[in-house]
């Protein structure tokens, strides 16, 4: 299916800077195998007094080495974990820490699939190649990545290279811990919107083409009208899509870009139109946790900011024709308020995240009209919101306790 997977979010993104774990990580490709080796360390800053780590790594990839100084103990076993089975390593510390700690997990494999072609291999947000720590996929690291790689080959990622040079790429930045982002292909095409709004389109395999670049302007547009609106406490300055022609899916990144895979993507189309708007969307709405009910601060607001956007191009029978597609498979799904994923087939959480938690958006809107409506939703951007309590707060704050009061009930209904 094009509409989009869903982006798996969570949330800390409250926490100082200094408190965030540090990565470092050392990807080795080989693009011809579409294999890899990695050395991932992770180090907990002096101000986290976690005593016990524990981290998942996807269980198709072959673990060579744990390193892990000043340990108390650690072991490694297999677990489940969601529907996966995944290598499972927990490391004890002593408590109250006077150094930071460190783990180092050495590994390698073979991508999976949709992650490569014969031009170019992908590893992001959703290639499941990087550990995490349960339950907090997104929480934010401060990263440095090196990416080794024949001399034939170049490398993009969200952020720039520093200082590039043969076979050798480095990046620096701070995204939630399975983000980092390495592009790896013999050629990369690229075209940049004006400097008003410097959207840029990254493209591998073939040369860049006029869907390519309708779909740079279309870019444009939603940009611009997303910081006159939902993002204008948050306005983005930078905004750059991926197009690795992998054919596989799409999703948007935290960092200010969005990986779209489709080979026949095309914005005059109206679905993938709203995919664009949704993805780009997921700059402001990428913070409630997807393993719950507040995942729907993350999809349910991407959803509906797309159909705010086509509304905005004088599309209002779009605008209409998709809210009713979307309540009618939202019939009959349980309430937002308390929704466990987990106790239902994957279906149910579409149902209830994205589609019902969009028809209560509209109502609200419908409620309160655009003007205040568009001011909760910058408020809760800007505050990085990822709890639906958070979320009925600003409502309140905003809109009156009346306004909260029912929109609890719909909530819960």
């Amino acid at each position: 299916m094009k509409y989009l997977l869903l982006l798996l979010i969570a949330c800390c993104s409250s926490l100082p800077s200094g408190a965030f774990p540090l990565v470092h990580i050392r990807l080795q490709v080989d693009p011809v195998t579409h294999s890899f080796t990695c050395r991932y360390r992770f180090t907990l800053p002096v101000s986290d007094t976690t005593s016990v780590v524990n981290l998942h790594l996807n269980r198709a990839f072959t673990l060579h080495r744990v390193r892990t100084p000043r340990a108390v103990q650690g072991h490694v076993t297999t677990a489940r974990y969601l529907s996966d089975t995944v290598h499972h390593v927990q490391v004890r510390y002593a408590s109250h820490p006077q150094r930071p700690r460190e783990l180092e997990l050495t590994y390698s494999g073979t991508m999976g699939k949709g992650q490569f072609n014969d031009q170019v291999a992908i590893f992001s947000g959703h290639s499941n190649w990087l550990p995490f720590r349960p339950y907090q996929e997104y929480e934010p690291v401060m990263y440095e990545l090196d990416v080794l790689v024949p001399a034939a080959y170049q490398v993009r990622s969200t952020v720039p290279a520093e200082r590039p040079r043969s076979g050798h790429w480095v990046f620096h930045g701070t995204t939630p811990a399975i983000e980092p982002t390495a592009l790896i292909a013999q050629q990369f095409y690229q075209m940049m919107s004006s400097p008003a709004a410097p959207v840029s389109v990254i493209k591998t395999g073939v040369a860049l083409a006029q869907p390519d670049t309708a779909m740079l302007h279309q870019a444009d547009a939603i940009v611009a009208f997303y910081n006159r609106t939902i993002g204008r406490e948050d306005p983005l300055t930078q905004f750059t899509i991926f197009l690795p022609g992998t054919n596989y899916e799409g999703y948007g990144l935290r960092a200010n870009a969005a990986v779209i895979t489709y080979t026949d993507f095309n914005v005059t189309q109206p679905a993938d139109l709203l995919i664009l708007a949704h993805e780009i969307s997921h700059k402001w709405w990428a913070y409630g946790s997807f393993h719950d009910e507040n995942g729907w601060l993350s999809e349910a607001f991407a959803t509906y900011s797309s159909l705010l956007y086509i509304q905005s191009r004088g599309d209002e029978a779009g605008y209409k024709a998709e809210l009713a597609r979307l309540a009618e498979t939202a019939a009959g799904a349980p309430p937002i308020w308390g929704f466990n994923r987990y106790a239902y087939p994957f279906p149910m959480y579409r149902r209830v995240i994205y589609n019902k938690g969009t028809g209560i958006l509209a109502a609200l809107h419908g409620r309160v009209g655009t003007e205040l409506f568009l001011t909760i939703l910058a408020h809760t951007a800007a505050q990085k919101t990822s709890t639906t309590l958070g979320f009925l707060a600003t409502v309140e704050q905003v809109a009156g306790p009346e306004i909260q009061t029912w929109l609890r009930s719909e909530l819960q209904r």
